[in-house]
């Protein structure tokens, strides 16, 4: 019998492969390949399909068997289940069987849920659940528990350097050494330095792998030198014998979400181990930032280097195809569910997002700001909402009807809401234990836990109106907004009948004022829209809160760019330079300093009074810039880029540092992250500011200039 935790997961052509980890690793191979299931009109089209030439190549074996087929369905059909002869063989027998006929012929569920995962579904396995093993799995672990321990995992820092011939590496450079932890391998043979990483991995059998850019640099960098070396088939950096390491095939993609172009690199994984690219990671902040990954891969049932690598949607989804499965639903290749249909009229009153309230521009003391917990998440749980019970045809008499829209809500439980139980239950669960713990670093292990759950949360909406969602329908976004607006409508006017003015709202969010009032009246204002909303609510009381207008025109409110303190002195900042990722360390490091300060502060004469000594601040940076004390790494500016390599037309600072570093061998794609420093900013043409790569000076003057601007936009609201 084998005790401990489960460690990694994946494919191996006709099995399935799962590495146990407690004291020792255990290794397991299960005979094991997925199945994807096939519906369709034409019952003698789906008994030949079987039968075909093209398809028996494909396939391990066959049966007809009983599945709810569409998530609206009351209840289950026949469908014809088809096992593959190797795992990878999924999605090409799905591509194969739609060009048997025309589309719509032939409808193909379950057709690209990973390997890994369907298995973990199947048998209700999660990553790092604990286990005891002795031909069945017997559980030792809760998916709900949040205090849970893990076993002691071995980490190193891994890094490969490159002998650069320009000033940007490349992967015809020769590498010049190899970092693992604090020991440097270095040689004058080439294949002497990789065989020696590749020997003291083995010899120290790490778990996890952690690397600044893994994925994009150091693995393919050395898999390309590996083959150049001859060597390929020497170099395993995982545990897996008989997989060497080898180049990938695709750089990587781009694409674009929420508004923004994004670029991810192929994932360089391995097998029966952990590598984490921190520059690929999504959540990854600090070290303890591990601890979110671990949580997202646990509670998503997702292997934990897809965890470490995923989308936020992509972790929502696992939830649902878990669901999913274990109510017998398939889960569609392509989704289906049609919109409702609507007049302009209903386009109109429906399609409107959230409620927001323009802010009133200007510094407020004593406020509170009354939030509805995971309001979007709750809704969905508590009104049933999901793309199969808006409008369904089964509880036409259904009292849970949508506002405004009118629509009918089913009386059975969505998958939706069912999926976002375990996230909302272990976020309730985190809250407590971050309030009750007073051992520093477990609650920051708990906040760090916590932060992912509210990611997926917060996703879990906006995914709930995407059209590639499996589960997913506009209607029920709209729906959940429609809600959203009603209650925060119902908060307003609770909160005016209470005597309090409202000074911002946002979605979720209001911020209320009355004179005199104290944090009692405001905890009695949350309790009582609690009660009358039956939502819960959070409050945060502040000293004092800056609502900003916009940069371009003084007189125009912006709903999501304010700053304050609360009565503890912790700062809530939202759209200042502080929060933003572009914006280089230095004048962040400047603004927060003179946050910080204002923070101490109860009212606003206290900020008055403390003006000089903000100003003292700016200066002492000033001073630092023109003495040229700084970092070059803490002055550079970062712009994710929305054209790659020779895309641009006009010649911008972005476009200036793309061109520079293609001179040098380097091509960016669209979505990919550059890093600049503004070096001379007096010339108009080219070379205002330089890569960071190689930067070695910046112009103070202009520094100088942007930094006024950074403390302008706090300071002017007090200076008046």
């Amino acid at each position: 019998m084998i005790h401990g935790y489960l460690f990694d997961v994946y494919p191996l052509n006709d099995k399935i492969v799962l590495w146990i980890r407690n004291k020792k690793t255990y290794r397991l191979e299960i005979q094991w390949t997925p199945s994807l299931y096939v519906a369709s009109d034409t019952r003698y089209k789906l008994n030949l399909l079987p039968k075909n030439p093209r398809i028996i190549p494909l396939i391990k074996k066959y049966k007809w068997v009983n599945k709810i087929e569409k998530v609206s369905d009351l209840k289950e059909s026949k469908v014809l289940k088809l096992t593959v002869k190797n795992c990878s063989n999924l999605t090409l027998l799905g591509k194969t069987i739609e060009e048997l006929d025309r589309f719509g012929v032939y409808r193909l569920y379950n057709v690209d849920v990973p390997p890994a995962q369907s298995f973990m579904y199947e048998n209700d396995l999660f990553p790092l659940g604990k286990y005891k093993i002795n031909n069945t799995w017997m559980p030792q672990s809760n998916i709900l528990e949040t205090d849970y321990k893990l076993p002691s995992f071995t980490k190193i820092n891994f890094r490969v350097n490159a002998e650069a011939v320009k000033k940007i590496p490349q992967f015809t450079d020769k590498i010049k050494s190899i970092q693992i932890n604090d020991v440097i391998l270095e040689s004058d043979s080439e294949e002497q330095i990789i065989l020696d990483c590749t020997q003291m991995l083995k010899d120290i059998d790490p778990d996890f792998i952690m690397t600044k850019n893994g994925d994009s640099w150091d693995f393919p960098y050395l898999a390309f030198r590996a083959a150049k070396n001859n060597i390929s088939e020497k170099v395993v950096l995982g545990r897996e014998e008989n997989y060497p390491i080898a180049m990938p095939k695709r750089t990587g993609t781009s694409y674009y979400s929420y508004g923004q172009v994004h670029f991810k690199p192929i994932s360089a994984q391995l097998l029966g181990r952990i590598h984490i690219d921190r520059s690929n990671a999504f959540l990854w902040e600090t070290e303890q930032s591990l601890q979110a990954i671990l949580e997202i891969s646990r509670t998503c049932r997702l292997p934990i280097q897809t965890a470490a690598r995923a989308s936020i949607g992509k972790c929502m989804s696992s939830v649902q195809f878990y669901n999913a499965t274990k109510r017998n639903l398939l889960i569609p290749w392509k989704p289906i569910v049609s919109e409702i249909f609507k007049t302009r009229m209903d386009l109109l009153v429906g399609d409107r997002g959230g409620l927001i309230l323009e802010p009133r521009v200007g510094v407020h003391e004593n406020v509170g700001e009354i939030d509805f917990a995971s309001l979007f998440g709750n809704i969905m749980l508590q009104k049933n909402i999901s793309a199969e019970t808006i409008n369904c045809k089964c509880c036409p008499d259904s009292i849970n009807v949508v506002p405004e829209l009118g629509y009918n809500i089913c009386k059975r439980q969505g998958i939706i809401p069912q999926s976002l139980h375990v996230l909302l239950e272990k976020r309730k669960k985190y809250t407590a234990l971050i309030e009750s713990t007073k051992n520093k670093q477990k609650s920051e292990m708990f906040k760090q836990r916590k932060a992912a759950l509210k990611w997926i949360l917060v996703t879990s909406f906006g995914y709930l109106g995407f059209n590639n969602a499996k589960f997913g329908r506009i209607d029920a976004h709209m729906a959940v907004c429609a809600f959203a607006r009603k209650l925060l409508l119902q908060a307003i006017k609770i909160a005016e009948e209470e005597g309090f003015t409202i000074l911002h709202g946002i979605v979720d969010s209001l911020w209320v004022y009355k004179k005199n009032s104290t944090v009692h009246d405001y905890e009695m204002l949350r309790d009582v829209i609690a009660k009358r909303t039956e939502f819960d609510l959070s409050l945060g009381v502040y000293n004092w809160i800056v609502f900003l207008p916009s940069k371009n025109n003084s007189n125009l409110p912006v709903a999501n760019r304010y700053f304050g303190a609360n009565k503890d002195g912790k700062l809530k900042l939202r759209g200042i330079e502080t929060r933003r990722r572009d914006i280089p360390k230095f004048f962040k490091e400047c603004q927060y300093d003179i946050l910080n300060l204002f923070a101490k502060c109860s009212t606003l004469s206290e900020i008055k009074e403390q003006l000089p000594e903000a100003k003292s601040i700016q200066n002492r940076y000033k001073k630092r810039l023109f003495r040229h004390e700084l970092s070059i790494k803490d002055l550079a500016f970062t712009n994710r880029v929305t054209r790659g390599t020779g895309q641009h037309k006009s010649n911008t600072i972005q476009a200036d540092s793309i061109r520079q570093l293609e001179l040098e061998g380097r091509n960016i794609d669209p979505g990919q992250k550059i890093h600049y420093v503004i070096s001379d900013y007096s010339r108009k043409i080219s070379h205002r500011a330089v890569p960071i790569e190689f930067a070695k000076n910046y112009d103070a003057k202009k520094y100088s200039q942007l930094l006024d601007e950074c403390c302008k936009s706090i300071l002017d609201s007090f200076d008046n």
